[in-house]
């Protein structure tokens, strides 16, 4: 028999809602969890882990992505609390518009748990991961909390 995750046995799942959302630092994200715990629970293999909120706890990394384009930052956190992304494949954003084109969700890295994502629209210019602010007018932002990675590609 399968778990959530798929596995014979354990689970890789977000047991709370993340809360990303712009960091103090325009170029990092936060993690608030909304329900006062001020904390975020997530397993790893069947094994429960604990991460405090604070601020500017994700940091984008990858290279440069293409202005017009949008792509899908997965986040994901290890059992030692170390959080890293993984970008996704950037895909033309006037293709995902018009319906011809879907981002596909990034494959979290092994023995993480994925607990969010954050979707980058870039604008005329192009977006540098860890560098260019995740607000203002050169980029447009989606933040996800997750519970796994969705098994759906994002359409809109």
């Amino acid at each position: 028999m399968l778990n959530l995750s798929e596995l014979v046995r354990g689970g890789t799942v977000c047991l709370a809602k993340t809360g990303l959302a712009i960091g103090g630092t325009t170029s990092k994200a936060k993690i608030l969890v909304p329900d006062g715990s001020n904390g975020l629970t997530f397993a790893i293999k069947g094994k429960t882990y604990y991460v405090a909120s604070a601020d500017d706890l994700v940091t984008l990394t990858a290279n440069s992505q293409t202005a017009l384009y949008s792509c899908i930052y997965l986040v994901c956190i290890s059992a030692t609390n170390v959080i890293t992304t993984v970008a996704g494949t950037e895909v033309l954003t006037a293709d995902i518009t018009a319906g011809k084109k879907v981002l596909t969700w990034p494959e979290a890295t092994a023995n993480t748990c994925p607990i969010g994502a954050i979707r980058v629209d870039a604008g005329a210019s192009a977006f540098v991961a860890g560098t260019t602010a995740l607000t203002g007018g050169t980029v447009t932002v989606t933040y996800y909390d997750l519970f796994a990675v969705p098994d759906a590609p994002q359409t809109s």
